[in-house]
């Protein structure tokens, strides 16, 4: 063979012999360096997540068992336009159904994405007659809708859940993850479109919703008492208000009420308001809560030692606190008081008198004993910690607010914590946490209850029992507005003023009143708070009289037993204040 040809040979078969090494080398790098890599790249090519199964949201019941949230069925009609066949004849045939004009339908199936959605949700039955109808291209899915099968009732306390499925404010946004379903999903084969391999056999799955919520409230009481909230704004005139029942023994919510409120089923109808009912009043909104406060500022002193009940003191009709003049609301000559008179008479002087003797530090030692200026820990979302200002709060607090708040001005709670801290007295001094959700039930059946929490020993037993006897004197003295007949009541009434920039509203106040009952057994504890009533503006004439009528149903829906009509006592109104009555 000649030279030439030989060489080229030799070259040739170079050239093959070094591919063959390249391509040997490559699958040595394939098959054995990089094995791994191409085995999870071809399981992540063949196999996704298939299957997915979404469960119901968890249900909320009452105490008793009445379904305040629940889920339906419902439908969301989409499209895949790649393969409707005739647009024209697939919109003609959905419009009856969907009352959406054809060609508005017919311009949505008309496009290159690869799924489009028609509809959502839609009625089961309409949701049939959709699938029924087994238009190429047109898919009918199954959807899991919140209802509220009690419309507005409880509204603040269940909150709502929006199209996601995610919830917002109350029991759904406070608890939005015990509540959420579990969706389940497997790694399966698909083919190139991420379609399953139709002759695989799929497992089969156990439902798993969400957990159920089991609350403490009552579904009779709570609409009950929403009736004579209503009853109670529209007699007075007042722009908005709030009604808690409570039972002081275990501090579990029976009814939380509070006005203007909304359908949580229609959320999206309310949000033009201005502001959105969303927010609960009783967790979320503070306000100065005026005299009513007496009853913590008379408790720490006499809980102290400071002084009894009986004790006496100069009351002139005025006191200097930190360079702030304090005045009771209606002149009077100057006369010596006891301290029961501070809660009787609603004096601002003797308050202010009482924690200028104890001093801040006890002052403001036993306030927050009582829960303010903290979260109360309830399980519903948004609660508010109120506004206290302490003496280490150098730049907010000043001497004069050691007067000042001690009838409840100058500072601001929530509704919630006002009824905390006279629950506290009826429950002999100890303060619970309070709570609205009596147990849990998880999906598997298992059941959590909740155990009543002791957050504090704020006063002995001892003094609880003659704050009651005060509160109960209150009552039958000087607001027989207030009295049931056949029960013991004890309570105390409030007027507070608005802060405005610059001071306070010289018209608009906010009437309330907090008490509980039976005093020889204490049952209940009921607070109501009157936003800017018309008719008149004290808490004697509006909030006590509204505690009577709720109480005097609540002791029959309840089947609490009388324990005998108060002492009587001469006829006489509450003393109005400026701040407080």
């Amino acid at each position: 063979m000649a030279e030439g040809p030989r060489r080229r040979l030799q070259l040739l078969g170079t050239l093959l012999i070094g591919c063959v090494l390249l391509i040997v080398a490559q699958l040595a790098q394939v098959q054995v360096a990089d094995h791994q890599f191409y085995v999870a790249w071809a399981r992540e090519i063949r196999e996704r997540p298939i299957a997915m199964v979404k469960q119901p949201r968890g249900l909320i019941r009452d105490r008793n068992g009445h379904l305040l949230a629940g889920n339906s069925v419902k439908y969301a009609i989409e499209a895949s336009p790649a393969y409707v066949v005739d647009p024209s004849t697939v919109a003609k045939a959905l419009e009856p159904l969907l009352h959406i004009p054809s060609l508005h339908i017919e311009r949505m199936l008309d496009s290159d994405r690869l799924w489009v959605p028609v509809l959502s949700p839609v009625s089961k039955a309409v949701g049939e007659e959709v699938a029924a109808l087994g238009l190429p291209g047109i898919t009918v899915r199954p959807l899991w809708i919140r209802e509220y099968p009690e419309g507005r009732l409880a509204s603040h306390v269940i909150g709502f859940c929006n199209s996601e499925g995610r919830g917002f404010y109350g029991l759904e946004g406070f608890h939005d993850v015990l509540l959420q379903p579990v969706t389940v999903a497997r790694e399966g084969p698909v083919d190139l479109a991420s379609e399953q391999v139709p002759w695989t056999v799929a497992p089969v799955f156990l439902p798993q919703p969400g957990a159920e919520l089991r609350l403490t409230l009552d579904r009779s009481v709570q609409a009950m008492v929403e009736e004579e909230l209503l009853r109670a704004i529209y007699e007075y005139q007042a722009t908005g208000g709030t009604i808690i029942v409570m039972d002081p023994r275990t501090f579990e919510v029976l009814a939380l009420a509070s006005l203007p409120n909304y359908n949580p089923g229609r959320y999206g109808d309310f949000y033009n308001q201005n502001p959105p009912p969303f927010e609960d009043p009783a967790v979320s909104k503070q306000y100065e809560p005026g005299s009513v406060f007496k009853v913590v500022t008379v408790a720490a002193a006499l809980d102290a030692g400071i002084v009894a009940p009986e004790t006496t003191y100069h009351d002139q009709g005025w006191i200097e606190v930190g360079g702030a003049l304090i005045k009771n609301a209606i002149p009077q000559p100057p006369q010596e008081r006891e301290v029961s008179d501070i809660l009787i008479h609603s004096l601002n002087v003797g308050a202010s008198w009482l924690s200028s003797q104890m001093g801040p530090d006890l002052f403001y030692r036993y306030v927050l004993a009582f829960g303010m200026g903290k979260p109360s820990g309830i399980d519903l979302a948004g609660e508010a910690r109120g506004q206290l200002w302490l003496p280490k709060d150098f730049e907010r607090w000043h001497d004069s607010n050691l007067g000042t708040n001690a009838f409840g001005q100058g500072l601001a709670v929530t509704p919630l914590q006002m009824i905390v801290a006279v629950a506290t007295v009826a429950n002999d001094g100890t303060r619970l946490r309070p709570h609205i959700v009596a147990e849990r039930i998880a999906p598997d059946g298992a059941i959590s209850r909740f155990r009543p929490i002791v957050e504090e020993q704020v006063i002995s037993p001892e003094t609880a029992h003659v704050v009651t006897e005060m509160m109960e004197r209150t009552i039958a003295e000087k607001v027989k507005q207030a009295q049931v007949e056949g029960y013991r009541i004890a309570g105390k009434t409030g007027t507070s003023q608005i802060p405005i920039p610059g001071g306070y509203d010289p018209r608009a106040t906010i009437a309330s009143f907090v008490g509980f009952g039976p005093v020889s057994d204490p049952q209940i504890v009921v607070l109501v708070k009157l936003d800017r009533p018309q008719s008149s503006t004290w808490g004697t004439d509006t909030a006590a009289p509204t505690f009577a009528r709720v109480a005097k149903r609540l002791f029959v829906i309840l089947g609490i037993a009388p324990d005998g009509a108060p002492d009587g006592a001469p006829d006489g109104m509450g003393i109005a204040e400026v701040v407080g009555e």
